[in-house]
């Protein structure tokens, strides 16, 4: 069943065995790997069935510094489905080395190995609808091809790839099948407010808000799967009992923030021809849209004392018509057209180009008029292309990938963050209109990350640099000024609710139940303690189907009477 809280006619109270507060990917996974069970579940997302504006002002929030942060609700929805509305669809799963002990980060740890979600990671990839999980070319495409031929090095690896998803938005995939679980009830527009207790310091269920009466749900166990921002705003908004919030006896809950370093540094530069590179996207043999990249070799990690890192070749620069091409000159005129955040960074980029140029902004447009004019029939053919892989078709192409005349490509690089006590999401001053904290984000990265940035481009440079094939071009790129090359942070939420083997180290357990609260789970990439190179939603679906044949081994634990824990007071 699925229906709008505010419509429902709903009681003042309602059970349930299982609550779960957001209807994401995590939310909805666990809802529906607990569907063939007896279990009486509750899905609460405070969002409703579409977005809207509206709704998501409630995610607004405080970045401390704008310039290291991209707005606090710029990449996440407060809608069914969450933030699987708006991502890429990118797929990679992590790797051995990130569950390994590495003494050189030292709060990179997890409570146990790689194969505890290896073996969710199959199922994991069924549901994101990305095919099977194969991530070498020579499994899934035809060959054992890399990026370009001629580089030999332990360092890098060429030959790896990345699966897409349709993307797939989970509210839209899966809702005729949450509406046919007899088990699942499923209530949009419904903001959590409390999340109770029983005298014993037990999960006892939670309150939720109905156009400004609260509804009651007494429930033994609680998922908390509302994503690495709202997850910690849930937990540390406490009353008098729990004034340091749920779980934060250590002062642990929103710490470890963590994100992905992005940006373009230096230039990938390749000697052969085009047809030599395999820049494009490739079909697998199960139709999956794939695409290669260059990995800096976890033995290299291991080796040099380094972090997850990854580059591939981005586009030329879309902002600057001297480039003479007619779809990037389209697409740059497109800008307000196409999601905010990537209007802003092209607005930028256009005012440090035209500073440097000296140009007018009447002759900067013209420029790209007269590129689009000159260009008409490339461009026609482009967007006859884009429209029957891109905006037709059901499984989309994931982006532009256009090929440089000289085959020089800004390095677009991913690469991860050290767990960082000081970076952190905490409850800000203001509140929203049904009186909770907003968030104050702080997020940073430290100078180990930064140097270790560096020293593995460069021995990707080195290793390049070996070859008839391709260059890594880092010119005016050391330690000091990388930083400044990183965008705003912002896209990956991971951390700030982590998993450890005790609560003088993370939050919750290897279960992701709450130490100090039984019954309480976090489900989602606030429980991983590190964050990999790669994106985060394969890997949290694989934890979230792990957490789920947890729930289905274990019993609760009897429920005590009752007390409200988080929010009552504070919201008043």
């Amino acid at each position: 069943m699925i229906a709008d809280a505010r419509t429902a006619g709903l009681p003042d109270r309602l059970k349930a065995d299982l609550v779960i507060v957001g209807a994401g990917a995590a939310g909805i996974t666990l809802a529906l790997a607990l569907a063939d069970t007896g279990m009486q579940i509750l899905l609460v997302e405070a969002g409703g069935s579409q977005y809207s504006a509206a709704s998501q002002a409630y995610y607004a929030g405080e970045a401390v510094d704008p310039t290291a942060h991209s707005p606090v609700d710029m990449y996440r929805r407060r809608v069914l489905g969450g933030s699987t509305t708006l991502w890429g669809g990118r797929c990679i799963p992590f790797d051995p080395v990130d569950f390994e002990r590495r003494p050189w980060m030292i709060h990179a740890r997890w409570p146990f190995g790689h194969e505890e979600v290896a073996a969710h990671i199959p199922r994991a990839m069924d549901i994101l609808e990305a095919g099977a999980p194969e991530f070498n070319a020579g499994d899934t495409l035809c060959g054992q091809a890399p990026l370009v031929e001629g580089v030999i090095d332990e360092n890098v690896i060429l030959d790896r790839i990345e699966r897409f998803s349709r993307p797939t938005d989970f509210g839209v995939r899966y809702r005729k099948r949450l509406e046919r679980a007899s088990n699942i009830r499923l209530f949009t527009s419904a903001p959590i407010t409390q999340i109770r207790l029983g005298e014993d310091g037990t999960a006892a269920g939670v309150v939720f808000d109905v156009a400004g009466n609260s509804v009651v749900v007494d429930a033994p166990r609680v998922a908390i799967a509302a994503g690495g921002i709202e997850t910690p705003r849930l937990l540390l908004a406490g009353c008098d009992a729990r004034p340091q919030g749920l779980g934060n006896e250590h002062d642990l809950v929103g710490r470890f923030y963590q994100c992905h370093l992005e940006g373009e540094v230096g230039r990938l530069r390749f000697l052969v021809p085009r047809e030599r590179v395999r820049l494009d996207y490739e079909q697998s043999r199960d139709g999956i849209y794939c695409r290669r990249y260059i990995w800096l070799s976890p033995d290299a990690q291991r080796r040099h004392q380094l972090a997850g890192l990854v580059l591939r070749p981005a586009h030329p620069g879309i902002v600057d018509p001297g480039h003479r091409d007619p779809v990037l000159s389209a697409m740059y005129l497109a800008k307000a057209f196409i999601v905010p955040e990537y209007a802003r960074k092209m607005t930028a980029l256009e005012h440090q180009a035209r500073l440097s140029s000296g140009g007018s902004a009447l002759a900067w447009h013209a420029a790209h008029v007269r590129n689009i004019l000159l260009g008409a029939p490339k461009l026609a053919a482009f967007a006859t292309d884009w429209t029957r892989r891109r905006i037709l078709a059901s499984r989309k192409l994931p982006s532009v990938v256009l090929p440089s005349p000289e085959g020089i490509y800004p390095a677009d690089v991913n690469g991860e963050q050290e767990p960082n006590r000081e970076s952190r999401v905490r409850l800000g001053s203001e509140r929203d209109a049904l009186g909770m904290p907003r968030v104050r984000v702080s997020w940073s990265a430290t100078d180990d990350d930064y140097r270790r940035l560096f020293d593995g481009l460069r021995r990707i440079s080195h290793a390049l640099a070996k070859s008839q094939t391709v260059r890594l071009d880092l010119d005016g790129v050391d330690e000091t000024t990388l930083a400044s090359m990183i965008v705003p942070i912002g896209g990956h939420h991971v951390g700030t609710a982590r998993m450890a083997d005790n609560p003088r180290d993370g939050v919750c357990d290897a279960n992701g139940e709450v130490f100090s609260v039984p019954g309480l789970f976090i489900a989602g990439a606030a429980t991983f303690p590190t964050s990999s190179f790669a994106n985060p939603t394969l890997t949290l679906v694989a934890l979230t189907l792990r957490l789920a044949e947890h729930l289905k081994r274990t019993p609760p634990r009897p429920q005590t009477a009752s007390t409200n824990i988080t929010a009552g007071d504070v919201y008043a």
